[in-house]
């Protein structure tokens, strides 16, 4: 019994985004949906990590307010609830654009199979970052008790994963459907998360000082390895 309460919620979770998706592209034509394999790969890929990340949601940081973090209450709208909507928006928005014929990107199955990795690509840095924090991992920007720097895994070729995997993501999304207004979304998503890191950087600079400073000598790029 037990389980089941895990696993429902999580598949319902999962199912949600599928349903914005296919809602987004039009119940009515569900056929066309998955007649391009990438749009078949982008929805199977949707559902079955969202599930497990809500089947694991311990290890994702989806609960708040983890034993010793100071939270400031800012923090939940613009670092949970905010992207939250807008990563809802853009997986209907894409689907909408493409199906309608509105604001659609010439390029065909090049600029799809390119956004199809970039997506790919995003989930396995959402996926890799917090797996490899577990327990210390948190959606919001703030210190844990007995809270220690990680500097391997994802973290030896980039400083913030899981904003790196948050913006292929939305970008793969936004290529996929080859979709204008899905692109714009995604790209003021991504400058979201680009102007949360000089805050948590600064946050973890003045709780990990020389550590911290000798880590960003050696890990260098903050969201793109051998980029930025």
């Amino acid at each position: 019994m037990a389980i089941l309460k895990k696993i429902i919620p999580a598949i319902i979770f999962g199912v949600v985004y599928a349903v914005l998706i296919l809602l987004g592209w039009g119940i009515n034509d569900i056929h066309g949906f998955f007649s391009h394999p990438a749009r078949t790969i982008l929805f199977a890929v949707t559902i079955g990590v969202n599930t497990l990340t809500m089947l694991f949601k311990d290890r994702f940081g989806v609960e708040f307010n983890k034993k010793g973090e100071k939270v400031d209450p800012k923090e939940k709208l613009t670092g949970v609830m905010l992207p939250s909507l807008m990563g809802f928006l853009i997986v209907f928005v894409a689907p909408y654009s493409e199906s309608h014929n509105l604001f659609v990107m010439v390029g065909g199955d090049a600029l799809r199979y390119l956004g199809l990795i970039i997506f790919l690509a995003g989930y396995v840095f959402m996926v890799w970052g917090p797996l490899h924090l577990g327990e210390q991992y948190s959606l919001l920007v703030t210190i844990q008790e007995e809270h220690k720097l990680v500097t391997d895994g994802p973290y030896r070729y980039m400083r913030h994963p899981r904003y790196s995997g948050i913006i292929f993501w939305v970008l793969g999304v936004a290529l996929i459907f080859l979709s204008i207004p899905a692109l714009v979304l995604a790209v003021l998503m991504s400058a979201l998360m680009l102007l949360r890191i000089p805050k948590e950087e600064k946050v973890l600079h003045e709780e990990f000082g020389k550590e911290w400073e000798e880590y960003c000598k050696r890990t260098t790029k903050k969201v793109v390895p051998g980029v930025y």
